[in-house]
């Protein structure tokens, strides 16, 4: 599990570990939704509420915009066959305890519709997107008066440009004076995807330090027990294909039934208990921290990448400022929006943080869920040349590590100050 968890996604200083009150109300954080212990794999959250309204005189004129793509099926061309076959092979050898054996059975029967859909947006991530478009112009109807233009960038991955273009319909739906442009591709990774191999100016992290890694594994062997967890499912697990990803694709492939458009048999997604999906959440929140936070000892690559991504939100608008473009539109994966996040401080997810245990009070990967979204959106005044910026993380009012110029609104030229340097 410890090699698992790491190919998944291989300030502040906090003095203690969590207290156990502190653990307990995170561990009912994360179980009260039923989709957050997936992490990255979670559902796009609802009930956002209209955000905080401007100071007096402002208003809205202008969104940048970064957002991942909607629910999908799980990614990978064999994931599906080589999980099936993997249980297929243990009933047949008779190495299934009844738990394991329910479980097959479930698996077996919404296998056929898994099947050749891997990494495929599904209608709710469809959906997710135009629920997010209908939000923005709810939220800011004033950058939709008059003629509205609109620029959108998205990697080559279908999912992500099936995305973008339901977010730009639905737009287009409520707005009829909206035009908009699109385009896709490797000239853009070096923002959009940067840790993507497709980026011409890819460059891989350093290895993590032995201290980092020493710290991971006592992590995880203090976190998870993987061979009890298995002994609930198999007798024996010899000659049936298991390797060392197998718990973390047991992970992905149970959560990610809530991406679904069908229905699971129930006997597919209660295999995991309340603790063990905790469990599962910690170690791979952890494991994402290390990836594209800021965690001790770890090559930071996969965060200074995305001073990137920040000039390009900065010089972007100087050009869309005067070439009378509303919004600009990026879509992407997790694995870019994540680090984005962590790299502007928003929420304080740039925390450095020592402590495994104390890392799930500030870096939470389910708020990086399926169609993760951060909007920067602008307003200006006729009494002022000042700008100010509001930040929403998923339709939620978001903070900066920056000072406020009024409760949840910031000043431009702070921003611009703080993120114009490329760090790489």
């Amino acid at each position: 599990m410890r090699k698992l968890f790491l190919s998944l996604s291989i300030a502040l200083a906090c003095a203690a570990s969590l207290s156990a009150q502190d653990r307990q109300w995170a561990k009912e954080d994360v179980l009260a939704d039923p989709t957050r212990w997936g992490g990255t794999f979670g559902m796009y959250p609802e009930g956002q509420p209209l955000p905080p309204r401007p100071p007096k005189g402002y208003k809205p004129f202008y969104i940048s915009h970064m957002g991942r793509h909607g629910a999908r099926f799980v990614d990978g061309s064999s994931f599906y066959p080589k999980m099936y076959e993997l249980w297929k092979t243990a009933s047949e050898k008779g190495q299934l305890t009844p738990a394991g054996q329910r479980f097959y059975e479930a698996f077996a029967k919404v296998y056929p519709r898994m099947l050749y859909h891997e990494g495929i947006l599904t209608k709710k991530g469809q959906q997710q997107h135009r629920r997010i478009a209908s939000q923005m112009y709810r939220n800011y109807p004033e950058v939709f008066k008059g003629k509205t233009n609109v620029v959108a960038i998205s990697t080559e991955s279908s999912r992500v440009i099936v995305s973008m273009l339901c977010c730009l319909d639905e737009l287009g739906d409520l707005d009829r004076d909206l035009t908009f442009e699109v385009d896709y591709g490797r000239p853009y990774y070096s923002m959009l995807i940067p840790e993507s191999h497709s980026n011409p100016a890819y460059k891989a992290m350093e290895p993590f330090s032995e201290e980092a890694m020493a710290r991971y594994e006592r992590f995880a062997s203090e976190v998870i027990d993987e061979d009890a967890l298995k002994a609930r499912w198999f007798t024996s697990t010899e000659g049936i294909g298991m390797d060392g990803d197998f718990m973390y694709n047991m992970m992905q492939l149970v959560s990610d039934c809530s991406n679904l458009d069908f229905p699971v048999p129930e006997a597919l997604t209660d295999i995991f208990t309340p603790e063990d999906r905790y469990a599962i959440w910690r170690l791979q929140n952890y494991s994402d921290y290390m990836y594209t936070g800021v965690a001790p000892g770890v090559d930071k690559r996969r965060f200074l990448e995305m001073s990137v991504t920040a000039k390009d939100i900065i010089d972007r608008f100087n050009e869309d400022f005067l070439s009378g473009v509303a919004m600009r539109m990026r879509f992407s994966h997790d694995t870019a929006l994540a680090p984005l996040i962590s790299y502007l401080g928003v929420n304080g997810m740039d925390a450095q943080i020592e402590d495994p245990y104390d890392v799930e009070k500030v870096w939470r990967s389910y708020n990086i869920p399926m169609a993760c979204n951060l909007q920067i959106v602008f307003f200006k005044s006729r009494k002022t040349s000042d700008i100010l910026i509001q930040v929403l993380l998923n339709g939620f009012c978001a903070t900066l590590p920056l000072p406020e110029a009024a409760p949840g609104f910031y000043h431009w030229s702070d921003f611009r100050k703080r993120f114009s340097e490329i760090k790489i």
